[in-house]
């Protein structure tokens, strides 16, 4: 989990222990290559001291050193069983626990993971590891429990070896160069890094073959990595032997421009194996060689160690981490800009809290295509050790560092485990529609039979599943539940739309949509004579593996809410909505719009309720042509209710009228007291039924009659005609004067009474 080859990241943590008692020379030369990182050598040391130590005490402190250097080479069953036996011996340090724990969860038995953490935080409570472990470990949970769109598999024997193979960089119009770093058999010097027991490290280059291999095409569910000609990997051709790799030196971890005709990379420099620090360094490709090789000049003291360059397409910026004193931790990730006219690069600027944390940053990835930021880290509650995260490009940047890239987020399992994992790359593609970042290699020293391991740290290959929707559903009418057939469905996303119809059974299909991740889309249901729907519940921000299955007949017929299955290597995620509109050919009460016993003036409640339909008719609803229809109570005169009624709906029109609502898209109705409300269900204590004059009396109470009178002293409204202008040639009179309004009321047999505009009668009432 903590890397192994810890020099690409510099200031590691590593817990020494403090002795009050004399050393053994053994035990003092363990602890001399220990401190140095030279975790192998150390071993054979200590492995000779606890045979030779007859001191109880310091054979516990030889036992718990000896034991960390297996867990920091990797070997945590070792590891396991030498803090084990510590314990076993009383050794009273609450580091043993948390190491311990930390090899149960890189073994991935997180019961006892749990139980050793908790162990930790209870002798060390002050300690801030304990709380940290725990939260990355419930997420290491989480993250496996869940599944990924993410697919790996091992890079294959083409491109790893037995030594450390890392930081690979896709390269090429067609993909078809890999670019990496390595410590495998071939490099040019034969100098061993006391650190890492490899070889001093150099780049290579690997080519695709320019024919197909005639691999058998595999099930989708699996995850094949591209073929790579093993004859074309070499350090020496292409010019990169004896001027970018050097025989005393270590290169590696690069970047290039956007022609690809310029690489920056890392050089490490050692005299007499001893390590004399870091630098960034370019190499420009002409005439079929690297040439000119030149360190950048990066403005920082010259103890520190600056590495893994990543540059912008347009070379004007670079990202790098550096152990710059009054970061936020110990490595962390900046970014510096490239003065042309001054030909030289600026004053590193950190990139802040977003990316940076109290551990370690590093291998720092621009991607130019979509402006990300891929990085490693150590310092944030993850998977463990170094996991790989992602830091979108920050659209509301102020310019400065620290707001240049949003929050990071780690890119989880199987991309992440509780190994280290860093050094990213992406394909690139040049057909429309793709979506960006789907597939590329990492590196990672992770360990198992599942991954398949050519050596210490290898090389692997990934895909990212894209999300393909089948989105399905009904419509049907609220009152009957009948299907509606011919509504139209439009599916809107962020960029674009699709639109589909229901059929005869009012069920409509969108199929295999590609959908974007972490997107919000809406679906919009609109059909003549109904109220339009809208579901604002689809989008892809939490699909998880986990709820997925194969759709299969019986779930189509079930109509599940989410159903997901793989289809040529995608993730497939079915949904359906049913949606029961309501018609527009059946008046709608105005709620709020009630009025006192014999008045027709609007209260300040009705008047918000009206805006509500003002809203509507302005916004939704603006060629709709709406008959507004006012009713009495039971009580009173025919004439007086008649009147009455007409006045109220007037009232509504009015006010309408005076918030910009076109008067000729109004029809004003007074129904007096001709249709007593209905309810459909109890209400306010009120039984369901139709609230006339029989209903009224046999309500027990006076307070009870009296709020059914208030609910029959109502204003609703239907919808006459969707289309404005179809309306008016339908209604010619209607729109000679911009003032006047349709006007109608009805006596107490349902016959209409037409008024004049002044809404005097017309018809003489019986």
């Amino acid at each position: 989990m903590y890397m192994k080859f810890q020099k690409y990241l510099l200031s590691f943590f590593i817990i020494l222990s403090s002795f009050s008692y004399a050393q053994s020379g053994d035990f003092k030369k363990g602890n001399k290559a220990f401190e140095k990182g030279e975790y192998g050598k150390a071993e054979n040391i200590f492995k000779n001291a606890y045979q030779r130590s007859n001191d109880r005490t310091e054979k516990n402190e030889i036992g718990f050193k000896l034991a960390q250097c297996y867990f920091f080479l990797g070997d945590f069953k070792k590891a396991e069983t030498n803090f084990r036996r510590t314990i076993k011996m009383r050794y009273n340090n609450p580091l043993v626990h948390y190491y311990l724990a930390e090899c149960y969860k890189g073994m991935e038995k997180f019961d006892k993971a749990q139980a050793e953490y908790e162990k930790f935080v209870k002798m060390d409570p002050d300690n801030p590891k304990g709380p940290f472990a725990l939260e990355s470990l419930d997420l290491t949970q989480e993250w496996i429990q869940d599944g990924s769109k993410y697919r790996v598999v091992n890079a294959g024997s083409d491109v790893n070896s037995k030594g450390d193979d890392f930081s690979p960089v896709i390269k090429g119009k067609k993909n078809d160069e890999l670019y990496f770093t390595s410590s495998r058999e071939g490099v040019l010097g034969r100098s061993i890094n006391q650190i890492t027991g490899q070889y001093f490290t150099d780049i290579f280059l690997i080519r695709k073959p320019e024919k197909d291999r005639g691999r058998k095409k595999r099930s989708s569910k699996t995850i094949t990595p591209p073929d790579w000609d093993e004859t074309t990997l070499s350090n020496i051709t292409d010019g990169l032997a004896d001027v970018v790799n050097l025989k005393n030196s270590e290169e590696g971890v690069i970047s290039f421009n956007k022609r690809g005709n310029k690489m920056f990379f890392t050089r490490s420099i050692f005299s007499k194996n001893r390590y004399q620090g870091r630098r960034i360094y370019s190499a420009t490709f002409r005439g079929k060689k690297f040439r000119d090789v030149t360190m950048e000049v990066i403005p920082v003291d010259t103890l520190v160690d600056v590495h893994g360059p990543s540059v912008t397409p347009d070379e004007k910026t670079m990202f790098f981490a550096a152990n710059i004193e009054g970061g936020y931790g110990g490595s962390d990730l900046y970014v510096c800009r490239y003065d042309r006219r001054k030909k030289s690069w600026g004053e590193p600027e950190n990139l802040g809290p977003n990316i940076n944390s109290a551990g370690n940053e590093g291998f720092p990835v621009f991607n130019g295509s979509t402006k990300n930021l891929y990085f490693s880290s150590n310092g944030r509650p993850g998977m463990g050790g170094l996991d790989i995260y992602k830091a979108e490009h920050n659209i509301e940047s102020d310019g400065s560092a620290k707001t240049m890239f949003n929050e990071a987020e780690n890119l989880q399992y199987p991309v992440n485990t509780c190994f280290d994992d860093f050094g990213i790359t992406f394909q690139k593609y040049s057909e429309p529609g793709l979506e960006p970042e789907l597939k590329g290699y990492f590196s990672s020293n992770r360990i198992g039979s599942k991954w398949k391991s050519k050596g210490k740290v290898d090389i692997y290959y990934f895909d990212k599943q894209q999300i393909f929707f089948n989105l399905s559903g009904q419509v049907i009418d609220v009152e009957d539940g009948s299907p509606i057939a011919g509504a139209q469905i439009e599916l809107i996303g962020p960029t674009s739309s699709k639109i589909a119809q229901t059929d005869g059974f009012g069920n409509f299909s969108f199929d295999e949509c590609n959908f974007g991740e972490k997107e919000d889309y809406r679906l919009v249901v609109n059909k003549d004579w109904f109220f339009q729907q809208v579901d604002t519940t689809v989008n892809t921000h939490n699909i998880k593996n986990r709820d997925c299955e194969y759709i299969t007949r019986e779930m189509e017929e079930e109509k599940g809410p989410n159903v997901c299955s793989y289809k040529e290597g995608h993730l497939e995620y079915s949904m359906y909505r049913k949606f029961e509109m309501k018609t527009m050919r059946r008046p709608l009460d105005l709620k709020s719009v009630l009025f006192d016993l014999g008045k027709s003036d609007l209260r300040e409640a009705s008047k918000e309720e009206l805006d509500s339909l003002v809203s509507l008719l302005s916004l939704d609803w603006p060629n709709v042509v709406i008959e507004l229809r006012s009713h009495t109570d039971l009580r009173g005169s025919d004439t007086l209710n008649t009147r009455l009624s007409f006045d109220r709906a007037q009232s509504c029109v009015d006010y309408l009228v005076s918030q910009g609502i076109n008067p000729d898209r109004l029809v004003a109705v007074g129904m007096a007291s001709t249709e007593p409300k209905i309810l459909e269900e109890s209400e306010d204590g009120l039984p369901a039924g139709e609230l006339n004059k029989q209903y009224i009396s046999n309500l027990k109470s006076k307070k009870l009659r009296e709020l059914a009178h208030q609910k029959n002293r109502r204003t609703d409204f239907k919808v006459l005609s969707g289309d404005f202008k179809e309306w008016l040639d339908k209604n010619p009179n209607l729109g000679n004067d911009e003032r006047t309004i349709q006007r109608a009321l009805i006596d107490q047999k349902g016959q209409v009474i037409p008024t004049d505009s002044k809404g005097n009668f017309i018809q003489q009432i019986n």
